[in-house]
């Protein structure tokens, strides 16, 4: 018989976490964490890990977006902690952007006791002051736990681990009274990632056999979503199935990590800042066609409210409840019939490629291939700024291996994918454009470095983005992450689309203009390293060499750039 020695309800907690494979928690200490954190030890820089939780301290805004770093950067679950009022706000942010990008992460928030009610107590939560666990509830329903009775302890946090398990975040409301209570029961139980039930060979032989024998009358084209950059091996993968089937392959911005440069059926990004290849392809389905998707992706971003107008839309998925579906469907955003495979993606993608090769009558008929993936590349450079299809198209030749980027809502995450037109191998490329919230790749790159401190991180933002996490400077000086600041004192991407959303209101009524900062010197005084890329791109190799060196601080690299250079497509601008 196991004796398991009494705790606290925090410790239970912790204990519970442990076994989830949480090694990380990020945000600031004060008022109802203290109790929480004491059990922890702080992260620091370049020291072997301990194995056990260990806590960095970082403002609550960019905190909250390091578990999501973490995860994209290794695929383990990393931890967010805030006290009650405007630090569990701030933290929160980050929240809604895992739910929207389906990413499994732990939020810890503590909690006025409810017994305070009335009684107006300092940042008060309870449904008489901010009433916090309403609004999580409201956002969150199914992953809102409030750890307010020892007895339900281990109900709740085996609850939560089965919203981890579908990639879905969670947050763990900690009241102090019950949790520091003692509890002698073990914890619930341990994170082990539930295997997708395999598809038999005889259902899917009995699916492709219907739906491709024989071959369809119209084309067949593949898509690949934001899903399917978690599947290590779909580069080559979505490769062979477009060689079988002699099939065009489109993507979303973070789909893009499932294809493989040198594939001759790429067509390019879809979407916000895509490539015209991939629009006149997405536009051109019709009733004839059919379209696998490796991941279903019809957000804002992406399709643009445009549904997929094939006649047929197979979609291939890990998990049938992602953000977007309804009752686990995606047949609200097609117009013609659709299907859906649920199980382990790579698995699915070998079968059919199996099939595929048996069955060579199936491919599409000769269809075009094409080199240079735009109609042109558009837009001019005023003044002394970079000419940033020249700095993006540089910059593609000089990615290293084992690279991880994020590009935050600026430019960065309008115009690099239209330049760069296919994903580089070394380079894995993230943007979290669903919450769109502005300044949050930073908190991606933190967390990523964190999980991951032997890969290359880089963050490109934006001067307005700046300015929601640069007092946070300093607690990654030691990090040694590169972070691109694309300076023109705008916001630009409003800049951009309001001379033809408002074209008859005067410039000065976009109020986009921003102060000018002096970014190398603040980075410098965090204790970072800082240079200015020069407009004509001469010391950009070296400043990728630099970026590339071990043991240095962190980099802060300004980018000059000119908000009226416009590049990438913004397809928003119709709905606005």
């Amino acid at each position: 018989m196991v004796v398991v020695e009494p705790r606290i309800g925090y410790e239970h907690v912790l204990d519970a976490m442990a076994e989830w494979g949480i090694k990380v928690c990020a945000g600031v200490t004060g008022g109802g964490l203290v109790h929480l954190l004491k059990h922890m030890d702080p992260y620091l820089p370049h020291r072997a890990r301990s194995g056990q939780m260990e806590f960095f301290t970082v403002g609550e805004y960019a905190a909250g977006f390091v578990p999501l770093g973490h995860y994209l950067a290794t695929g383990e679950i990393a931890a967010a902690a805030a006290t009650t009022g405007a630090a569990s706000k701030l933290l929160l942010c980050g929240l809604s952007d895992a739910k929207f990008h389906n990413i499994p992460a732990v939020y810890l928030i503590a909690a006025t006791p409810s017994s305070m009610a009335y009684q107006s107590p300092l940042q008060d939560t309870t449904e008489s002051g901010s009433n916090m666990i309403g609004q999580l509830m409201a956002e969150l329903p199914q992953g809102t736990f409030v750890l307010d009775d020892i007895e339900m302890l281990d109900e709740q946090l085996a609850a939560a681990r089965d919203q981890l398990n579908q990639s879905k975040p969670v947050v763990l409301v900690m009241p102090p009274d019950a949790l520091s209570e003692m509890t002698s029961r073990a914890p619930g139980g341990g994170l082990a990632f539930h295997r997708q039930n395999a598809v038999s060979h005889e259902s899917l032989d009995a699916f492709l056999q219907r739906h491709l024998s024989p071959r369809r009358k119209g084309r067949i084209v593949v898509m690949a979503g934001d899903e399917a950059s978690r599947c290590r091996n779909l580069p080559y993968l979505t490769s062979r199935l477009c060689e079988v089937l002699k099939a065009p392959i489109v993507w979303s911005i973070n789909g893009a990590n499932a294809i493989a440069r040198d594939n001759p059926y790429a067509c390019g990004y879809l979407g916000f800042g895509g490539n015209d290849c991939a629009t006149e392809l997405w536009d051109g389905l019709n009733e004839h066609d059919m379209l696998i998707t490796i991941g279903f992706c019809g957000d804002e971003y992406t399709a643009n409210f445009s549904p997929a107008k094939a006649g047929l839309v197979w979609n291939i998925t890990g998990n049938a409840h992602l953000y977007g579906s309804l009752h686990g469907s995606f047949r609200h955003q097609v117009t013609g019939e659709f299907q859906q495979t649920a199980g382990d993606v790579e698995a699915i993608l070998r079968e059919t490629i199996l099939w595929c090769q048996a069955h060579p009558q199936v491919c599409n008929e000769d269809l075009p291939l094409y080199t240079n993936l735009n109609m042109g590349m558009r837009g001019g450079v005023h003044g002394s700024a970079v000419d940033i299809v020249a700095f993006y198209e540089k910059l593609d030749g000089l990615w290293q291996p084992d690279s991880v980027g994020f590009d935050d809502v600026c430019l960065a995450y309008k115009d690099r994918q239209y330049v760069t037109q296919r994903p580089h191998p070394h380079a894995r490329m993230y943007s979290l454009y669903r919450g769109s919230a502005m300044g949050g790749a930073y908190g991606l790159g933190l967390g990523a470095k964190i999980a991951a401190p032997d890969k290359h991180v880089f963050v490109f933002s934006g001067d307005g983005c700046f300015r929601l996490y640069g007092g946070c400077l300093v607690e990654a000086r030691q990090l040694g992450i590169s972070l691109f600041v694309l300076d023109n004192a705008n916001y630009g991407i409003v800049e951009q689309g309001l001379s033809k959303v408002l074209p008859d209101t005067p410039a000065r009524r976009y109020h986009g203009e921003l102060e000018r900062i002096d970014f190398g010197a603040m980075a410098r005084a965090c204790g970072w390293s800082s240079v200015r890329v020069s407009p004509d791109l001469s010391n950009l190799a070296d400043i990728m060499q630099e970026a590339y060196r071990r043991d240095r601080p962190s980099m802060l690299v300004e980018v000059p750039v000119d908000s009226r250079q416009i590049v990438g497509p913004n397809p928003r601008l119709k709905n606005l």
